[in-house]
């Protein structure tokens, strides 16, 4: 059960930080900054060959998200419904 949602997290998450990335026109360079993590393993995150750890999705929300609450309750849909995306 775990592993199925820790791969809905990983969709998630991963459609989040690349609308965040792009709507504030970063590159993948400062978003990794703003991760506190090295661009490689950015890269990765991005491209979805990685999911996030509990200290890179804090510090999205801290520094990325400009809702965080949003971003919980789609995430909370997502769950539900069983896929990576809110409806």
């Amino acid at each position: 059960m775990r592993a199925y949602y820790t791969n809905i997290l990983k969709h998630f998450f991963n459609e989040q930080l690349i609308h965040t990335r792009m709507e504030h026109q970063l590159t993948q360079a400062q978003m990794a900054g703003l991760l506190a993590m090295e661009e490689r393993s950015y890269i990765d995150l991005d491209h979805g060959k990685t999911g996030c750890s509990g200290l890179t999705l804090v510090r999205f929300l801290i520094y990325c998200c400009d809702n965080p609450s949003i971003f919980l309750e789609e995430l909370r849909v997502a769950f539900e419904q069983g896929t990576g995306h809110a409806a």
